[in-house]
């Protein structure tokens, strides 16, 4: 049996297979090119942002509002005291004339206030590093509100704030005088310090006013506020010195109180009378003014005694005014020491030549 042929299936060769390959090299690339931009989109999403940010970083920014911190006001370091005492020597002050001391070889100079009731002595310092003194004349007694000690055998009132190292010292008395209260010499001519300005000597500033002198050191701070009233050392702006050197004016009586007497040794009283047979000294009724200050007054109504008339003449419940005054220290409390009696509408005024001292218990 004789088949059909057919014929023989052709020989395979390479270029199928290199077919195959090229196609799944191409998948191969096509895949990588996905994944290559997949990435180059992701890194691109980045890219802006971080140009973002450095264009922000170095954009220019706006500084906040600078704060200020208003200085403070200068003050008084202690009560009545020049503001700014303690601190540096204020513009505009004038310097002190001096001289050199024939004796002490030293440069010095002398002040008082317009009424001559404070004073000072400067020099620079000498072998004990003393530079001066400064003290109230109305407590130069026993009944000095600053207190007393003795010398020599002698009780003596405190007054006098001394100067060494730059700073003051606790208050002391004296046995002799300064150079303000006698001419020093040398031609010199101590200097009435005027109210309202400042002056220096060396590193010590003074201010002169109205209600006191101010004296410290630029150095150190350490100054005192002298007045008829009080004298009170500080230890810089704004701080006061130690209680001890501080005679204050809260608290004061009128005299030590007299025997069979009414009214003194009490604070403001409105009668008063020295006892005994002293029927003018007798004064009711008193409203008194600036109690505290020095002085102070009061009005009210007594005897009035015509000068070189009997008691025949004696009028009563005549308008009258006292006045007390110098401040000092009676039987331990702080008080006025003496007082005037007069009659304005007889003609009469206020004169410290007539004063009594109302100290002394009679």
């Amino acid at each position: 049996m004789t088949y059909p042929s057919y014929p023989s299936p052709p020989k395979r060769g390479p270029l199928p297979w290199l077919i195959a390959t090229a196609v799944v090299l191409a998948i191969a690339l096509v895949v990588a090119v996905v994944l290559i931009v997949m990435n180059d989109g992701s890194d691109d999403s980045a890219t802006p942002a971080a140009a973002s940010s450095t264009e922000t970083a170095d954009a220019p920014q706006t500084a906040p509002a600078a704060t200020t911190t208003a200085e403070p006001e200068p003050q008084a370091p202690v009560a009545g005291a020049y503001v700014g005492a303690g601190g540096p020597r204020p513009a505009g002050a004038e310097p002190l004339p001096t001289y050199t001391g024939s004796y002490t070889k030293l440069l010095s100079a002398h002040l008082m206030t317009p009424t001559g009731g404070i004073a000072c002595d400067f020099n620079s310092p000498d072998q004990d590093d003393r530079q001066g003194q400064c003290g109230v004349r109305s407590m130069n007694t026993t009944n000095s509100p600053l207190g007393t000690e003795v010398i020599g055998g002698t009780t003596k009132g405190k007054w006098l704030f001394q100067f060494s190292g730059n700073k003051v010292g606790a208050p002391v008395g004296s046995t002799g005088t300064t150079g303000w209260m006698n001419a020093p010499g040398e031609g010199y001519q101590v200097p009435r310090v005027e109210y309202g300005k400042v002056y220096f000597f060396e590193d010590w500033v003074i201010a002169s006013e109205t209600n006191g002198l101010t004296v410290w050191n630029t150095e150190t701070g350490s100054g005192v506020f002298l007045s008829n009233e009080k004298v009170e050392t500080f230890n810089g702006p704004g701080q006061p010195g130690p209680a001890t050197t501080t005679a204050t004016t809260d608290t004061i009586v009128l005299g030590a109180p007299q025997s069979n007497g009414r009214g003194y040794g009490a604070e403001q009283p409105t009668e008063i009378h020295l006892g005994g047979a002293s029927s003018t000294s007798h004064m009711q009724n008193i409203a008194w003014t600036d109690w505290g200050s020095d002085p102070a007054t009061g009005t009210g109504i007594g005897n009035y005694q015509p000068p070189g008339k009997s008691g025949i003449y004696r009028e009563s419940g005549v308008p009258g005014s006292v006045v007390a005054f110098a401040p000092g220290t009676c039987g331990g409390k702080r008080a006025y020491t003496k007082i005037v009696y007069f009659f304005p509408s007889k003609g009469e005024q206020f004169d410290p030549g007539n004063a009594i001292d109302i100290c002394t218990p009679r």
